[in-house]
């Protein structure tokens, strides 16, 4: 069902893009910054099951620019926008103005991690991604899910995870943690920050 409602939310965001005029518009931007409306942070915060409601994204090209200049976090980018919401998108779309919500989820959940942590976040999961994208046909790359996902790795044949990058509680009741889950044992934490 949080799924389906990320999909929902994807669509209207697909279409307010399209048509600017359009009441429905989640996204809009100020001073070449995107402003994601607070429903739109609502339904990924439920859908994640991380609170990204007190994430503040006007400055994330320049807190982030380790991941905002690095081509591969781009190209995840870019996947997540073709691969999860089905569209087509042009060469300069996932800049500054148009951000679907799969990049959304990432660039919120991302700067609810903090720069610290996600520097050494993505050191660990940038050459899982780098596979996952230079060979499509072995691998599913996933965004933002369930459980504080972040990205996840996949095997296409069986499915069986290869690396899985959470923003969640270990124990329960705990404070979010950054970690990562790589096999034998994915039940193992591997804590980052």
């Amino acid at each position: 069902m949080k799924k389906f409602n990320l999909f929902i939310v994807s669509l209207l965001v697909i279409i307010a893009s399209v048509s600017p005029s359009s009441a429905l518009a989640s996204n809009e931007v100020l001073n070449d910054h995107v402003v994601i409306d607070e429903t739109v942070i609502e339904e990924i915060s439920e859908a994640t099951d991380v609170d990204l409601t007190d994430v503040d994204l006007s400055n994330y090209e320049e807190e982030f620019d380790f991941l905002y200049e690095d081509e591969v976090f781009l190209q995840l980018e870019e996947h997540l926008i073709l691969t999860e919401q089905d569209v087509s998108i042009h060469e300069n779309s996932v800049g500054g103005q148009w951000v679907p919500i799969a990049a959304a989820a990432i660039r919120l959940l991302t700067s609810k991690v903090g720069k610290e942590g996600m520097k050494k976040g993505w050191a660990i999961a940038r050459p899982h991604v780098q596979k996952a994208i230079n060979a499509p046909n072995t691998y599913i790359l996933e965004g933002a899910g369930g459980g504080g996902r972040i990205i996840q790795v996949r095997l296409k044949k069986g499915g069986s995870v290869v690396f899985r990058l959470d923003y969640f509680p270990i124990k329960t009741g705990g404070k979010h943690v950054l970690h990562y889950h790589v096999p034998p044992n994915l039940g193992t934490h591997h804590t980052i920050f």
